[in-house]
């Protein structure tokens, strides 16, 4: 059967079958080339961006970031395959749906279903101007919705997104969040190769602290460019050697695989209230809130009068 979403295999492939047929259907040298009308146009809630921790709206009361902590279940053993097809290495979860990893909380009003994670080379997403050297995201499916639903509905899909640095040589912590999935990158190389059967404890790759994030409604950041997606973005990045990410510079025909930043429109980036503040007294949360939103309205207010300015 053939299964055909550009966001979880980025190319069409038989899976079937013994060999894999990969036809480019896109690229990153020319993003004007991509189909989909908002890859063209753009839209509302494009992505990536940058983040820009001045703007960030802290959500102590809990406008987006509604429902608890972030929640991964079965994240620690979870069996996938390994698939270079031409333009990132993507591990796809095997087996049955209902033993998927399932990410909850946070801002997830519903459950979201583990369906892959893939790598970006450099970051696709900014904080202040600043990239990363890797970006890896975790693509998760609204569990009462199919792949194609998902893809119509504003809150299909739920991407965590995880920074990685390089470094020359890791300690016995990093080494060890990174050796499993290192061990299987070699075999990966080039395009069409293939491995099942791999085990993971995926938690190894997140952040090791998972209450500090951003968050906002944006897009995914390959074709069709749908505007669906929860982005959660991990601050602190986990760490590769420099030796690891020069693997990377290998695998499939490009030299790099990132969308540019997107202009910043309708975009909120919210993060979790500080956790010394969980206790504070409701007025003084509700006192940083409000200075929050009136200063965030005269950061938008500033962002309008600038492009009215420039208008020829």
């Amino acid at each position: 059967m053939y299964y055909i979403c550009a966001v979880l295999t980025l190319l069409s492939l038989d899976i079937g079958a013994t060999s894999y047929n990969y036809t480019k259907m896109w690229t990153y040298d020319d993003e004007r080339t991509w189909p989909g009308r908002k890859c063209k146009e753009g839209g509302r809630r494009q992505s990536p961006i940058d983040i820009r921790t001045d703007d960030i709206i802290h959500d102590y009361n809990g406008v987006v970031i509604r429902y608890g902590t972030l929640t991964f279940t079965g994240y620690r053993g979870v069996l996938m395959t390994g698939i270079n097809n031409g333009l990132t290495v993507q591990f796809s979860t095997d087996g049955d749906t209902a033993i998927h990893p399932i990410l909850s909380g946070g801002p997830l009003q519903h459950r979201y279903r583990l369906e892959q994670l893939h790598f970006h080379w450099l970051s696709e997403h900014a904080v202040n101007g600043r990239k990363f050297p890797m970006e890896i995201h975790f693509v998760h499916v609204r569990t009462d919705l199919t792949v194609e639903q998902a893809l119509k509905q504003k809150d299909g899909l739920a991407i965590i997104a995880m920074f990685g640095n390089v470094q020359a040589v890791l300690n016995e912590d990093q080494e060890d969040r990174i050796s499993e999935i290192m061990e299987v990158i070699p075999r990966l190389l080039h395009t069409g190769d293939r491995i099942s059967g791999v085990l993971l404890n995926l938690m190894k790759l997140m952040s090791p602290n998972t209450e500090q994030y951003y968050t906002y409604f944006g897009s995914l950041t390959s074709p069709e460019c749908n505007e669906v997606v929860i982005w959660i973005i991990f601050e602190n990045p986990i760490t590769i050697s420099d030796a690891q990410y020069r693997l990377f510079g290998k695998i499939g025909e490009s030299r790099h695989n990132f969308r540019s930043l997107q202009p910043v429109m309708h975009h909120l980036v919210y993060k979790p209230r500080p956790a010394s503040v969980w206790n504070t007294p409701y007025l003084v949360t509700a006192i940083h809130d409000f200075v929050d939103r009136v200063a965030q309205f005269f950061r938008n207010v500033t962002r309008f009068v600038k492009k009215e300015m420039i208008k020829p």
